[in-house]
């Protein structure tokens, strides 16, 4: 410390102490660097506080290895589409036909099952679940009168389409009508109007 100056005050007086100068004017203290032992260098090892540093940055690696691959499988598994169907259920014939079109009857029309709809707040996108097929019930009750088809998303909706049954099974109009909507991408049936 001949030829340096104080920090602290500007002083270039210093005098040696046990373990480094000190300045003679403020008292500032500058210690002399510690060496590392003999025993660190020789053995190659890293010292402690290096080795937990390792061990803490491959331990946080290997979670994460572990909890992606886990979190993109539960986000894929939440939003693939299912396809729940709840079977419908035949008629007897034995019920009222006069208030419904072509071979609907009281029973069928109950025994669809509307599909819940769920929102997606991150993808702002609908879902359902759980419906009743289509395909089945226009095998039970034959082809529609009319179809009218959303072929694009709307405000977070699936393409849907509307199928309407208002004539009998002469081919007049009936005097009361049906209309199912489903979703076209699974023809699951999203609602019921008679």
């Amino acid at each position: 410390m001949k030829n340096k100056e104080c920090m602290n005050c500007g002083s270039t007086k210093f005098h040696q102490v046990e373990n480094g100068w000190k300045c003679d004017y403020c008292g500032t203290l500058y210690l002399n660097p510690q060496k590392e032992t003999q025993t660190n260098k020789s053995s190659g090892q890293p010292a402690p506080s290096k080795k937990r540093k390792r061990v803490m940055i491959s331990l946080v690696i290997a979670i994460l290895f572990i909890i992606g691959p886990l979190s993109y499988l539960s986000f894929k598994s939440n939003n693939a589409n299912t396809t729940s169907y709840e079977p419908i259920k035949p008629g007897t014939n034995n019920s009222a036909t006069k208030d419904y079109p072509g071979e609907w009857t009281q029973e069928i029309y109950d025994s669809i099952k509307v599909a819940t709809e769920k929102y997606d707040a991150d993808s702002e996108k609908y879902s359902f679940e759980g419906g009743s097929s289509y395909e089945e019930l226009e095998k039970l009750v034959g082809k529609p009168d009319t179809v009218t088809s959303w072929e694009k998303e709307n405000y977070g909706m699936p393409p849907r389409a509307m199928a309407t049954w208002n004539k009998n099974k002469d081919g007049d109009y009936a005097g009361n009508s049906i209309s199912i909507t489903y979703e076209k991408k699974t023809m699951m049936i999203t609602d019921k109007n008679h």
